[in-house]
């Protein structure tokens, strides 16, 4: 089952980087048409990137895309993966960090449609992956369930 994945941190950098951008633009070339159409093309650069999830049989795909084409594909069959460990980020939404033996830990923040968690937990459970629930994950749990 595929899913999408909100690009967390790719957002923040973005914004900040815009503004600094925009503002060393300024210096360099003054309230002018160059600086504002360079700086719009970093913006459309940035919008371009998605990143998708994929719960197979045997494996997770990690999948990072420019526009449609794929960039980066990170594969994680059940014996790369350590932990995976769902967290609750700011007050309603739902995380999901996934250890991996060797490499850095993949954090998909707001998965749609949501049941990819469902999906997660399904395979951690068949391929008999540790799988961790923080208190904070579980009261939000059950507050979605009422």
């Amino acid at each position: 089952m595929k899913f999408d994945v909100r690009a967390e941190r790719l957002s923040m950098f973005g914004t900040f980087g815009i503004i600094l951008i925009w503002n060393i633009l300024i210096d360099i070339f003054g309230f002018s048409i160059p600086s504002f159409t360079i700086t719009l093309l970093i913006i459309v650069v940035f919008s371009g990137f998605r990143f998708k999830f994929e719960v197979g049989h045997e494996q997770l795909l990690y999948r990072l895309l420019f526009f449609k084409k794929t960039i980066n594909v990170r594969k994680l069959a059940p014996e790369d993966i350590s932990q995976i460990t769902f967290v609750r980020k700011m007050w309603v939404l739902k995380a999901v960090m996934i250890n991996v033996k060797n490499g850095k830990k993949i954090r998909l923040m707001e998965l749609y449609p949501s049941t990819a968690f469902d999906y997660l937990t399904e395979f951690a459970d068949k391929h008999e992956v540790d799988l961790h629930k923080t208190r904070d994950y579980l009261r939000l749990e059950n507050k979605m369930d009422k």
